[in-house]
């Protein structure tokens, strides 16, 4: 940890942006944006440095095609959908989960999915797993443990790499830095964010979920764009090893392959998401179902894929619509999951409130002078 005090590196961040161009500093983890967020770090940044919020949300990269196989499912009479509750509320032009669904369950752990399937010997359960390799990996680790036989598995898992690299290569988003996500970095390691500064150019820094940890990775990627420094960082080496999670990347390698698929919003990307080996059809709820892709389709409101593309900007004022390119004033920016995606309240799909200690005396109220208490792990 930095013994810098959070003046010091506030101070250190201001000098090393330049004056004479806008520097934007992508951030692709939910937990990231909300600390970012909630602590108000956007009014202390200088007003040509923008951070901002990418395809960090689970729910907000499911495409359309599988809540609506995930719905049909449910409503089978011999099946029970078990999911995480966050996917409940997302859209589709079916409804959702909850709105549409038949018999289904809130999970908070595959595992819990195993014991679900045990407890109901005449079900069919199908477990909707989603999410990036944080949660990829132990929905890995059922299957290696040994899962019931009427156990399967409805699999929307997406790789963050190949999305980043994806917006790499997006001339219109224009990415100048990567906040590397904490929790994805545990399983994939930091090396997996080498390519970005030896293929592209752009520096990747894994951070953790404190407000300190947070500023200290923009000030070392700002250092890095100035002094041209090569390789990925990481200043969440207590957390985060090179190599990543040696054991979770086997188990997601054995059970699962790569494939191209759809993300919400934007469509089809090429080698972006993982699904279920052959081998292993007869726990692949497609296949055993006989589901088809569902073609996606827009849905009003849903901004989910300038989000993704990291077009979607926090609005300066909880009145206006959404703001591209506008920094954020003196105000935290919420994107509430029941809202963001369904352009719900006054017709904004986006919904933002006055963080409650905004500025610097309010970082240092809320979490110390240091910065060292912990309020989101």
């Amino acid at each position: 940890m930095t013994t810098l005090s959070v003046e010091e590196l506030i101070r250190r961040i201001h000098s090393l942006v330049p004056g004479d161009r806008t520097v934007r500093i992508m951030n692709v983890c939910g937990s990231h944006e909300h600390t970012i967020a909630f602590s108000g770090m956007r009014s202390l940044m200088p007003g040509n440095l923008e951070l901002i919020p990418g395809p960090g949300c689970p729910v907000c990269v499911c495409p359309e095609s599988d809540i609506i196989n995930a719905i049909n499912l449910s409503r089978q009479q011999d099946v029970i959908l078990v999911t995480y509750g966050d996917m409940l509320r997302v859209p589709s032009r079916n409804g959702s989960i909850r709105a549409a669904g038949g018999d289904y369950m809130i999970i908070t752990s595959p595992f819990e999915a195993v014991r679900v399937a045990r407890s109901n010997p005449g079900r069919k359960i199908v477990f909707f797993s989603i999410g990036f390799e944080t949660t990829t990996a132990p929905a890995a680790a059922i299957l290696d443990s040994g899962v019931p036989e009427n156990l399967f598995m409805l699999c929307s898992h997406r790789l963050t790499p190949a999305i980043m690299e994806t917006l790499v290569r997006d001339a219109e988003t224009g990415i100048d830095g990567f906040i590397a996500p904490g929790h994805v970095s545990a399983i994939v390691g930091s090396k997996a964010w080498d390519v970005f500064p030896e293929k592209y150019g752009i520096p990747a820094v894994v951070a953790g979920f404190e407000a300190e940890n947070l500023l200290l990775g923009i000030f070392e990627i700002l250092s890095r764009l100035k002094h041209g420094d090569g390789g990925a960082g990481n200043v969440y080496g207590r957390v985060v090893r090179p190599e990543g999670n040696m054991r979770a990347q086997e188990l997601m390698n054995k059970y699962f392959e790569v494939a191209d698929v759809n993300w919400r919003g934007i469509g089809r990307v090429p080698s972006s998401g993982l699904e279920l080996r052959e081998e292993y059809a007869g726990r692949d709820a497609r296949k055993v179902f006989g589901l088809t892709d569902v073609k996606e389709e827009k849905i009003p409101g849903c901004i989910c894929g300038d989000i993704i593309l990291g077009r979607a900007y926090p609005p300066a004022d909880c009145s206006e619509g959404p703001a591209p390119r506008r920094a954020l004033q003196g105000r935290a920016w919420f994107p509430l999951k029941g809202h963001a995606i369904s352009g719900t309240g006054r017709n904004n799909p986006l919904e933002c409130c006055p963080s409650p200690l905004t500025g610097e005396t309010g970082l240092r109220r809320r979490i110390g002078a240091r910065f060292n208490r912990r309020f989101l792990i």
